[in-house]
């Protein structure tokens, strides 16, 4: 059973991977690999806040980070359906909204 899932995984990648150009293996590292670095840059651009320093350059790593993997299948990708649009979207969307939310916490916390 797990073999065949397995198998079944392996080659619906590839396939997609070669019907749409995106790579998975890249994705995944892009995707996962900037998880720790956005987390240490959003600690970053609260600790600045805080010290009442300049925000613009731990805001603009953490929205590079942010969207690296989306911005990767954006530009990779060809003949991509709606769906994985709207998909996108949607993640960027509840991302930003978390993201916001997290920022709101640490400067409200931050306020005498």
């Amino acid at each position: 059973m797990l073999h065949s899932l397995i198998e079944w995984m392996t080659t619906t990648t590839v396939s997609l991977s070669e019907e749409y150009g995106v790579n998975p293996v890249i994705f995944g590292v892009l995707y996962f690999g900037t998880m720790p670095l956005f987390a240490l840059s959003v600690a970053w651009w609260i600790r600045r806040f805080r010290r009442g320093e300049s925000t613009i350059l731990p805001a603009s790593v953490t929205g590079v980070l942010f969207i690296a993997a989306y911005l990767y299948v954006l530009v990779a990708g060809r003949n991509l359906p709606v769906w994985v649009y709207v998909f996108m979207a949607a993640m960027l969307t509840l991302g930003g909204v978390s993201t916001w939310r997290q920022l709101k916490k640490g400067r409200a916390s931050a306020s005498p």
